[in-house]
């Protein structure tokens, strides 16, 4: 386990969670703000082998992990991180639709900040597209700001310092 919060807990992903991963980020209103339009069986074993194979941080590596209910231990979604600098690092996140609007992404996001800030990392940053206002408003309620925006990519870049 990676982390633990009131209601969830990260870990690793294995490859028994492919199907899950994949049939999460498969949903069309989960894959619209996602830079996938589909994420088959295929993506997900691929994206899983990758992050066993580069389990450590390290510079221009990226990792995923599982977001998983402690009620049940069922995955909800998911944290990506790709640490770009010596004390930063890029966040994502991605939760089934079916998680949305109950708290969810603030607490596993809040969590991972705070794990991320123990581990030395000075500065988060995140990128969103413009007309995803669910995670615009999650980033700003964890004190996120925007800091530019991108017309080739429709996106906003936030930061928060650590």
């Amino acid at each position: 386990m990676i982390l633990e919060t009131k209601r969830l807990y990260l870990r690793r992903f294995t490859m028994d969670d492919a199907r899950r991963l994949s049939e999460y980020r498969d949903k069309k209103e989960v894959a619209e703000f996602q830079s996938w339009k589909r994420y088959h069986l295929f993506d997900a074993k691929r994206r899983i082998y990758y992050c066993l194979k580069n389990p450590h941080f390290s510079i221009n590596k990226s990792n995923q992990f599982a977001v998983v209910l402690k009620s049940n231990h069922y995955i909800i979604g998911d944290i990506f991180v790709e640490i770009n600098g010596e004390h930063s690092f890029i966040l994502g996140y991605t939760l089934d639709s079916v998680y949305w609007n109950q708290g969810y992404g603030s607490e596993i996001v809040e969590g991972f900040l705070k794990y991320m800030k123990e581990l030395g990392y000075k500065k988060a940053l995140a990128y969103v597209y413009k007309d995803n206002y669910r995670s615009i408003h999650l980033l700003e309620k964890l004190g996120f700001k925007s800091f530019n925006e991108s017309i080739f990519y429709s996106d906003i870049g936030f930061i928060k310092k650590l």
